[in-house]
């Protein structure tokens, strides 16, 4: 998984990384105010069997655990049928 994310890394390391730590901060704080998991994960899953998406900070968003849980690495937003 490490190795697949370095290959996806953009020109944009630095921003990424910051927007990273910032929703990591914001998971946590979610998880003390409803109480329940929050996850940073990616939109377009960086391996699946139908797309290779991007490690970069366009590329997040943040869900309960149970919600990313349940999407796996099989479905972004808007997926092509």
């Amino acid at each position: 998984r490490r190795a697949l994310k370095k290959q996806r890394q953009c020109y944009d390391q630095e921003f990424t990384n910051f927007v990273m730590k910032e929703a990591r901060l914001l998971a946590e704080k979610r998880e003390k105010s409803f109480g329940f998991e929050w996850h940073v994960d990616h939109i377009v899953p960086l391996n699946s069997k139908s797309v290779c998406g991007l490690h970069v900070w366009a590329n997040f968003e943040l869900l309960p655990s149970e919600v990313n849980r349940k999407k796996s690495n099989k479905y972004w937003p808007d997926m092509p049928e």
